[in-house]
């Protein structure tokens, strides 16, 4: 199984879909954010679309740019993207932006322990936010960074998977590392398709952390289906 190591915050900036006026911002696009959407690829002009997932089980966006290819991006990685919307030229399912920015973050799926789950470490993390789209679980925090790569991913119970109440930890290894430089930014986002199918009995998903900011809460739960 592929390990994934934890990516620092790098914004990478869009500069090809500049929207000025003699140095002057469109005012049709003057409210920025910052969403975690999935990179979709091309539209039939060139340009990169992204989905953006609503909360929960809300609807999906699609969101067009004047943007060509991301470089080295996949079809289908999630990205955290700064943006701006044209409302002039968008409605509920359809966004027309300004994309400004985006930065590549973790992504992964689901995981299963292949071993007891006492062996697996789980360093402190600061948990910011926790939300779910569709079929992705998202966390924004910061965690301890040292010289040396680590590993953070979330892990289900093996015990726990045909339950309607799945317990999943989140797995922080250091790898051995014994030098800590300080607390870093990152982005996750986990897919969790595999709980929402049909035939799997699951309605939440609790969430074990080792949570610096509140050791008042050790999980939290999330309404799958």
């Amino acid at each position: 199984m592929r390990n994934f190591i934890l990516i620092a915050i790098a914004v990478l900036s869009l500069a090809a879909c500049d929207r000025s006026h003699d140095g002057k911002l469109d005012e049709a696009f003057e409210t920025q954010v910052v969403d975690i959407v999935t990179y979709t690829g091309l539209d039939g002009s060139g340009h990169a679309t992204f989905c953006l997932d609503g909360r929960d089980d809300e609807p999906a966006v699609m969101l067009y740019t004047r943007v060509g290819a991301l470089g080295k991006v996949k079809e289908n990685e999630r990205l955290l993207l700064t943006y701006a919307i044209d409302h002039r030229a968008s409605d509920n399912s359809y966004w027309d932006i300004d994309a400004r920015g985006y930065s590549r973050i973790i992504n992964d799926s689901l995981r299963v322990n292949a071993k007891p789950l006492d062996t697996y470490q789980m360093r402190p993390i600061k948990l910011i936010s926790a939300w779910r789209t569709g079929e992705y679980l998202n966390l924004h925090g910061q965690a301890e960074t040292s010289s040396k790569s680590r590993l953070l991913y979330m892990m289900i119970d093996s015990d726990t998977k045909y339950d309607e109440t799945v317990d999943a930890y989140l797995v922080h290894d250091l790898l051995g590392s014994d030098s800590i430089f300080q607390w870093r930014e990152f982005y996750m986002s986990v897919n969790v398709a595999a709980l929402k199918s049909p035939n799997a009995p699951c309605h939440t998903l609790r969430l074990h952390l080792n949570d610096e900011a509140n050791h008042k809460i050790t999980y939290r739960d999330f309404h799958i289906k």
